[in-house]
């Protein structure tokens, strides 16, 4: 089946990484399905191409 691909980004800001925010892929799997609610898992996909890195995730949440 042909696909067709829409790159989204999203930027928080860091207090929103400091309360726990973060997009995995089942999270943006489920931002892209809640805006096509009658999509079967074989007609959408979501995929996070980059995301900040471990360690400034936990930085900003006051972990060393």
């Amino acid at each position: 089946m042909k696909r067709f691909k829409w790159v989204v980004e999203f930027e928080v800001t860091e207090n929103w990484v400091a309360d726990g925010f973060e997009i995995d892929q089942r999270r943006a799997f489920n931002i892209i399905e809640s805006v096509l609610p009658h999509a079967t898992g074989m007609e959408i996909k979501a995929t996070v191409k980059k995301s900040p890195s471990e360690a400034a995730i936990k930085k900003a949440q006051g972990y060393k």
